[in-house]
C-alpha cells in the first residue's frame, strides 16, 4: 500500500512539471534566451533536470528573431570587408624619355587592371610607357565591336610599340552570335546564328579570332605576352576559364608568342580558388574582388609581377629598351632586346677575319681538336686523385 501511494506521488511531479514545462509562453521563453548570450555552463544534471532537457531545445526553437540577427549580422560583416578592399593608389610616373618604348596592353577590364599594376612597375623607369587599349566588358565573343585585329594594327602604327600584352576572356564563357550576309536574287540578307559555348562550331569560330588577333601582333614582328585566366570562385565559371586557357595556350605559343600561366598563383595550398593569397611583398592581402572573378589593387599588382619576368625575359631588364641603338657597332653584341640580332658570330680576343688565330686555344679547341689545358685544382681535372 505504501509503494501504491509512493508510485503515485512520483507520477503527480512528473505530470506537474510537465505541464509546467508546456504552459510557459513562448514569448516569455525567447526573451530568457535572448537575454542568455552568454554560453551555458556545464554542471551535473539530476535525474529531474536530465529528463527535462528536451525543454532546452523547444527553446533555441522559439527565439528565431535572434537568429536572423546573427545571420544579418554576418552579411553586414562581409560587406564592410568588401568595402575595406584598398583601391589603386594614385600612380605617379617620371617623365618618360622621347625615345621611349611602349608597353600596349590590351583586352577587356582585365587589361584595364593589369595596365595600372604595369604603370606602377615601370612608373620610375624614363624607357617605357604604358599604354592600353581597353574595351570594358567585351572580350573575343563579342559580336559587334570591337574588332580586335583592326584595332591593334592601327595601334601598332600609331605608336612605337615595342611590345604587346593580352588580357582577356572573362566575359567569353558564352555563346558566339554570327551574323552572315547572304546574297539572293541581288537582295542581301543577314542571317543569325548562335554558337553553342564549347560546341564544335563555337571553337572553330574563337581559334580564328584569337589566332587573327595574335597574327596582327606578330605580322608586325613586335614581341607578345598572353595573360591566361584565373581561377574563379564558382567552380563551373574556372572550368570553362580553363578551357579558354588552353585555347588561349595552342594559338599563343605556336607563333612565337608567350602565355603567362597565372592559374596556381591565384590557389590555396589544395588547389582550390582563394580570395586571398601573399602579394608581391610576401604579406597575406585580399586579392580577388567580389565577383570571384576580377582582381583587387593587390592582385592587379601580383598578375603584373608575373608579366614583368617575362618582359625581363625579352628585353633582359626594364632598362634594356637604351641598348636598341647599337645595333651598328659591329663590337657590341646585343644578346637580349630584340627579336633578332644582326650580328652573326661572336668577337673574342683570338679572332682575325672570323678565323682562330694559328697556336691559340681557340684554334687547338675548335680546329685542331685538342684538349684545353688542365687547371690544377679545378673539378674538372682529371689528375686529381681526391683523398
Amino acid at each position: 500500500m505504501q509503494r501504491s501511494f509512493l508510485s503515485l506521488v512520483f507520477i503527480a511531479l512528473i505530470s506537474v512539471s510537465f505541464v509546467g514545462v508546456l504552459v510557459v509562453p513562448a514569448e516569455t521563453v525567447a526573451q530568457v534566451r535572448t537575454n542568455n548570450t552568454k554560453a551555458p555552463k556545464k554542471s551535473k544534471q539530476s535525474f529531474f533536470g536530465w529528463l527535462f532537457s528536451g525543454g532546452q531545445k523547444r527553446v533555441q526553437k522559439a527565439a528565431p528573431s535572434r537568429q536572423k540577427k546573427r545571420r544579418s549580422g554576418t552579411r553586414r560583416s562581409r560587406t564592410g570587408t568588401a568595402a575595406a578592399v584598398v583601391r589603386a593608389p594614385k600612380i605617379v610616373e617620371k617623365e618618360k624619355s622621347k625615345d621611349a618604348k611602349v608597353l600596349l596592353v590590351v583586352g577587356d577590364d582585365l587589361a584595364k587592371g593589369l595596365a595600372d599594376g604595369l604603370k606602377a612597375v615601370y612608373a620610375d623607369t624614363p624607357s617605357i610607357r604604358v599604354k592600353k587599349l581597353v574595351y570594358a566588358q567585351t572580350g573575343l565573343v563579342a559580336d559587334k565591336k570591337p574588332d580586335w585585329p583592326e584595332d591593334v594594327t592601327d595601334a601598332l602604327k600609331e605608336g612605337d610599340v615595342g611590345l604587346v600584352v593580352v588580357a582577356l576572356g572573362a566575359r567569353d564563357n558564352r555563346n558566339i552570335k554570327v551574323v552572315e550576309q547572304v546574297v539572293v536574287d541581288g537582295q542581301t540578307s543577314n542571317f543569325a546564328e548562335e554558337l553553342q559555348f564549347q560546341g564544335e562550331e563555337w571553337k572553330k569560330e574563337y581559334r580564328f579570332r584569337t589566332a587573327s588577333l595574335v597574327a596582327a601582333v606578330r605580322n608586325e614582328q613586335v614581341p607578345l605576352i598572353w595573360v591566361g585566366l584565373a581561377p574563379a570562385e564558382e567552380y563551373l565559371t574556372s572550368a570553362n576559364f580553363s578551357y579558354l586557357n588552353d585555347l588561349f595556350s595552342e594559338q599563343v605559343e605556336p607563333a612565337g608568342g608567350i602565355f603567362v600561366d597565372i592559374w596556381a598563383a591565384f590557389q590555396n595550398e589544395h588547389g582550390e580558388y582563394t580570395a586571398h593569397g601573399p602579394d608581391i611583398s610576401g604579406k597575406l592581402r585580399r586579392l580577388r574582388g567580389n565577383t570571384g572573378v576580377y582582381f583587387t589593387w593587390a592582385g592587379y599588382r601580383k598578375v603584373a609581377y608575373f608579366v614583368e619576368r617575362e618582359i625581363a625575359r625579352i628585353f633582359g631588364s626594364a632598362t634594356a629598351f637604351i641598348f636598341e641603338g647599337v645595333k651598328d657597332n659591329p663590337n657590341f653584341i646585343v644578346l637580349t632586346g630584340r627579336l633578332t640580332s644582326p650580328e652573326t658570330k661572336l668577337i673574342g680576343p683570338d679572332d682575325m677575319g672570323g678565323r682562330a688565330a694559328s697556336g691559340s686555344d681557340l684554334f687547338k679547341l675548335t680546329v685542331s681538336g685538342e684538349a684545353l689545358p688542365e687547371v690544377s685544382g679545378r673539378v674538372d681535372d682529371t689528375r686529381w686523385t681526391g683523398f
